[in-house]
């Protein structure tokens, strides 16, 4: 039996990725990168970015089919209500929101405002009901995501101490990232020992 090495835990903060190590035997979640979305003492949501449906973001939600990355499929997010659909965006900085008031046109900046919430100040929450005016400019790689991920009061620090997860920072290029190969991506880029198991063999019988 291969023997996975173990880093330090480290509490994840919303807008990091939780990588998934061989020691996680959950086939939800077999080679996944999630992003962290809320982390909190009630529980942790996220979104799996690096798996993907055959459906197209423009044909799922036409309506916002100008802002999707060209060629986007909708991303398999997690077990948890695989029907509802969730979406994130991506940005260079903070997003300026457009707003419509009776007065005439105001243009706000604000964590929370029209169609965009932070998450990081770099990825940030997209409101598919809202108008996709509403959006700035600034805003690129809007993906949405069926379903997502949530762990319980404590739940996800005990796969954590039990070495499922490697915790690391995410960078805004992630959302639009080939999926196929983001997990080796984001552990290639780390340093060593996690670096070493982007390398790790499919089926390490075979290695």
């Amino acid at each position: 039996m291969v023997e996975v090495v173990v880093t330090p835990v480290r509490v994840p903060s919303a807008g990091d990725l939780l990588v998934s190590t061989p020691r996680l035997v959950d086939p939800n979640f077999d080679r996944t990168v999630v992003f962290v979305i809320e982390h909190q003492q009630a529980g942790t949501l996220g979104v799996v970015i690096n798996r993907v449906s055959d459906i197209s973001c423009a044909s799922a939600v036409p309506r916002w089919a100008s802002r999707f990355t060209e060629g986007a499929a909708v991303g398999l997010g997690g077990p948890v209500e695989p029907q509802g659909l969730l979406a994130l965006g991506a940005t260079d900085a903070a997003p300026t929101v457009q707003a419509q008031h009776r007065e005439g046109t105001a243009t706000e900046s604000s964590e929370t405002a029209g169609a965009w919430r932070t998450v990081n100040g770099e990825v940030g929450l997209v409101d598919l009901t809202a108008d996709p005016s509403e959006l700035d400019d600034e805003v690129v790689s809007v993906r949405i995501y069926g379903g997502h991920a949530g762990w319980g009061p404590g739940q996800l620090r005990g796969e954590l101490q039990a070495g499922c997860w490697w915790v690391f920072n995410s960078t805004p290029g992630d959302l639009a990232a080939d999926a196929t190969t983001l997990w080796y991506d984001v552990l290639a880029r780390q340093s060593p020992p996690a670096r070493l198991l982007a390398h790790y063999p499919d089926d390490p019988a075979l290695n």
